[in-house]
This record gives C-alpha cells, structure tokens and sequence, in this order.
C-alpha cells in the first residue's frame, strides 16, 4: 500500500475513536431513562447522509416500525434512539431483511477508505503513464504503449484486490 492510503486509513481509525469518544460524553442519561424499561442505540452513516431531510425522515419511518423512538441528531452522520424492551416481542413481525438492531446506514466508512485508495491508485497509474509519455528523450526511448496498458491496469487491480483484502482482515 502507499503511504496516502495508510494516513487515510489511520486518519478515518482516529477520527471513529474521537467520535465515540464525543458520543461517550453527549449522551448522558437521566434516571427515569435508568430506571426505566428503555434499550439505546445509535445509528450512524459513514457519510453525512441524514443532513438531507428526506434521507432523515426515511430513517426515523425504518426505525420506528421496529419501535423505535428519536431522543436526539447528534449530527449528520450519527442518531441517537430508544425503544421500551417491549418492543422486542414484535421484532419477528418486522419486514424480511430489517434488522431491529442495525447500527449502520448506508456506506460504511470503509467504503470512504476504498474509495480514497483507489483514487492514490488511479493517482499512481496516471503517474506512471505520465513518466513513461514523457521520460522519453529520444525518438528510441518511445513510450511502450503495449507495456503501458498492461502494467496500468494490473497495478489497480491489485491495489484494489489489496485494499479488500484489508478490509476483509479488518472486520
């Protein structure tokens, strides 16, 4: 891997770790929420997805079919909800493929680390093509064209077979 996909990943890994530590201190409960029959969850987005109000009110409908009540936005990327323990009993009666529990929606954040390391990938391709069109500096040192579009689409294959490899690894 190159070294811009290592800051991006080491960057997204620090950021995750600040913002649950940020959700750790912002969601404070009060005793009746204690001492109350209530379960949380907080839902996040991997980009800032629910500062759409369509894409936000798509997910306060998804959520409270499975009982599912707003306490607050802490941003565009993460929802804070409650439901009474109850509400489990009605959890087999929810629609096939909702998971009553899903803490994830949309893209995940690897999905932004992928997408960045393709883009050094794409990045280190154009790289090479420029050096080989314009290293040359006599007519017998012509770029290789054959060679150029093989080794091209090779190295992003494997950057990206890597990168899911590492992904793969990771969860």
């Amino acid at each position: 891997m190159t070294d811009g996909a290592f800051i991006a990943i080491h960057a997204a890994k620090k950021r995750k770790q600040r913002l649950r530590r940020e959700e750790e201190e912002m969601t404070s409960y009060n005793s009746d929420d204690l001492e109350g029959n209530w379960e949380f969850k907080i839902v996040r987005s991997g980009t800032p997805v629910f500062r759409k109000p369509e894409v936000f009110e798509s997910l306060l409908e998804e959520e409270s079919m499975a009982g599912w009540e707003l306490v607050e936005k802490l941003d565009n990327q993460r929802v804070r909800f409650k439901r009474p323990r109850d509400a489990r009993r009605r959890d087999d009666m929810l629609p096939p493929g909702m998971g009553p529990y899903r803490t994830q929606y949309g893209s995940a954040e690897t999905t932004a680390v992928i997408g960045v390391a393709i883009g050094v990938a794409l990045l280190l391709a154009f790289g090479i093509i420029a050096a080989f069109l314009f290293g040359a500096d006599t007519p017998s040192d012509a770029p290789d064209f054959v060679g150029i579009a093989t080794i091209v689409p090779v190295i992003i294959i494997l950057f990206i077979i890597g990168i899911l490899a590492f992904v793969r690894i990771r969860r």
